[in-house]
């Protein structure tokens, strides 16, 4: 008897993904926990397991389509037992006739009824929406895999929604254009910031830091770090200064439960670090960072750093922050208004560190200035708060002996 394996939500929340290259193909004999297909969720490549073993009767669903939570991946014509995995549910499916049975060539393509060759390679779902468009499906051209035509193909030649509600001929533009599907990481992202910023009022504090004696002490230790193979960067002294900051105004590691009128102040710190790849902006938690040396931060940002830009990153790893920071400097910026991390309640940046003179000790002096730009949400915290805060982390970052003492 068939059987259905469905997409499931991995235990993230996740709604929906995007398939991104099948490991197998109809026919296919597959054993438990063999991998079946490359699927992209908000911010990582999943590889979805197979929780069964036997023959692949049908797949659903092509290369660079969309998938959602509950819709049907694979049938198997043949199995044995359920194994039971968490990635996915199999559901009895009721036996079909032999002249009903479908190839997979057949789902994705016309075939001429007289030469019987193939013509047209599209999906139902792509057909469907052509035949509502009121599109001549046979005069489209493919975008997609092989050749594939796929929704986007349709709406560039569309002139009726598929509501069928009127929309205004198609406008050429006078030059060449791209389009770039909005998906991945950019499309999580964008909801993200569009979550926050209309769900939070935000307000920015600004102030600078005297990186020097920071300076002075990553130098210091530097030659040991890196004969460890680690680079030391600023970042894992930020790091504890902010969690100093936290420790003693513990709004900005808080979040607001609107459904219970509830401000909940978290005793944990997992501090966030906004980091860009080539596919957008991702942001990663370091948990429990106030438990970890500079040593163990150092390592923890190079490889989770690592497995972001290359799209390996756990999903677990990507959830969970209670504070951001973005460090905006390493591409040139100084001050900005950082979007808080939802459902955060602050998140701090970091500008481009310079050397500035200074007076010191009523003498002018070169020392290294750090901007910093403090957003928070301010029905949780008020500026003199955000203030004070902020004041405690510059306080550890220019003295960094007292990261040294509160760390023992």
């Amino acid at each position: 008897m068939a059987r259905e394996f469905k997409f499931a939500d991995l235990g993230e929340g996740i709604t929906e993904g995007e398939i991104v290259k099948w490991h197998i193909r109809e026919g296919s004999e597959v054993k438990v926990d063999q991998i079946l297909v490359e699927i992209e969720t908000d911010k990582a490549i999943v590889p979805i397991p197979s929780p069964y073993e036997g023959r692949i009767k049908a797949l659903h669903g092509e290369e660079g389509g969309l998938i959602k939570v509950g819709d049907v991946l694979v049938e198997f014509s043949e199995a044995k037992k359920d194994s039971g995995s968490v990635v996915g549910t199999l559901e009895e499916a009721p036996d079909e006739a032999p002249e009903k049975l479908e190839t997979r060539s057949s789902k994705f393509e016309d075939r001429d009824p007289k030469s019987g060759l193939p013509g047209v390679r599209a999906i139902p779902s792509v057909r469907a929406l052509a035949k509502k468009m009121g599109i001549d499906i046979t005069g489209v051209k493919g975008t997609g895999p092989d050749g594939r035509i796929r929704k986007e193909d349709l709406q560039s030649q569309a002139r009726f929604e598929v509501k069928d509600k009127p929309v205004e001929a198609l406008i050429k533009p006078d030059g060449n254009v791209e389009r770039v599907p909005f998906r991945g990481v950019k499309r999580a992202q964008a909801k993200l910031v569009s979550e926050s910023a209309q769900k939070i009022p935000h307000v920015t504090f600004m102030d600078k830091a005297d990186m020097t004696r920071l300076q002075e002490l990553r130098e210091q230790e530097k030659p040991s770090i890196e004969k460890q193979g680690l680079k030391l960067t600023y970042l894992p002294f930020i790091i504890k200064s902010v969690i100093a900051g936290l420790k003693q105004y513990p709004y900005l590691n808080s979040s607001l439960d609107e459904s219970r009128q509830e401000i909940v102040l978290k005793k944990y710190y997992h501090i966030g670090i906004a980091v860009d790849t080539a596919d957008g902006l991702m942001v990663f938690a370091i948990k429990n960072a106030d438990q970890k040396s500079i040593l163990e931060l150092a390592k923890e940002l190079a490889e989770l750093t690592r497995k972001a830009a290359s799209r390996t990153i756990d999903l677990k790893d990507l959830k969970g922050g209670t504070f951001t920071l973005t460090n905006y400097g390493v591409i040139g910026g100084k001050y900005g208004t950082p979007i808080i991390n939802y459902p955060e309640a602050a998140i701090l940046g970091i500008g481009k560190i310079e050397d500035q003179p200074v007076i010191l000790n009523g003498e002018v002096a070169v020392r290294k200035i750090a901007p910093l730009s403090l957003s928070f949400d301010h029905r949780l915290i008020d500026g003199a708060y955000a203030g004070r805060f902020l004041n405690t982390v510059i306080e550890h970052i220019e003295n960094p002996n007292l990261l040294l003492i509160e760390s023992r």
